[in-house]
């Protein structure tokens, strides 16, 4: 049986849901201090814009919360009574998740078997912020750390991003699984890594060939499950 057991964050542990629309941008919004000279609209208008190019461009280098947010302070003259990096931490406070159904079952057999498992995810937002966020929504949990692609500037499905991961663990690739919602990010990513398997956590039933515009897509091996009982399910039967 594979040893370590590396996971997405958003929407594979704790699920991606908006308190509201503007959620990237009322940090800015709180803190503003000109607000009389500040249209917000066109505030999430550009921030919106700006993350549609980027994440489309499947770049497989990150940027972070505090560029991000600087961007949007000087191109809308935003005048704050903090520090930009003081309103990175206030950004996931804005979102509303919760655990994905079914993970805490999928933790209790690592757990029983003493298996290790740890999150590699994509984001721009802070580290501990996110991993503050996944242990309040995932309770009695042993995710060993949280490695955020903002930190090391390089993003799946780049492999240097879950080689990094990999040696943070002290792990080898042909011992890892890695388990994701996205088949680009996460399944091709984790196969250049040269991950032992892969597992598609596809509960919106995404179609492979929907990723057909992607060099390579259609080069990857991986066990697509719907659920984490099917993900449960399929660690007792196939020992992965």
């Amino acid at each position: 049986m594979n040893k370590y057991v590396f996971f997405d964050c958003w929407d594979t542990v704790i699920s991606f849901k908006e308190k509201t629309k503007s959620w990237n941008t009322e940090c800015l919004k709180r803190h503003c201090t000109n607000l009389s000279e500040v249209d917000f609209n066109q505030v999430e208008g550009l921030a919106s814009e700006f993350l549609k190019q980027y994440y489309f461009s499947f770049n497989e280098y990150e940027i972070t919360a505090k560029q991000f947010l600087t961007y949007l302070v000087l191109n809308s003259n935003i005048k704050l009574d903090c520090s930009i990096e003081h309103c990175t931490h206030d950004i996931l406070s804005h979102l509303c998740p919760d655990m994905v159904p079914g993970l805490d079952k999928l933790l209790s057999y690592l757990d029983d078997n003493c298996i290790y498992y740890a999150i590699l995810s994509n984001t721009i937002y802070d580290d501990q912020d996110t991993f503050d966020l996944v242990n309040k929504l995932v309770p009695n949990n042993h995710f060993r750390f949280f490695l955020g692609s903002a930190k090391i500037g390089v993003k799946k499905p780049n492999p240097l991003f879950f080689e990094t991961g990999l040696k943070v663990a002290g792990a080898k690739s042909s011992e890892a699984i890695y388990i994701g919602d996205s088949y680009i990010a996460d399944v091709l990513g984790s196969n250049r890594a040269k991950f032992s398997s892969s597992i598609w956590l596809n509960s919106k039933n995404k179609k492979k060939n929907d990723y057909n515009f992607y060099s390579g897509f259609n080069q990857a091996s991986y066990f697509e499950c719907h659920n984490y009982d099917e993900v449960t399910n399929l660690f007792k039967k196939k020992g992965i």
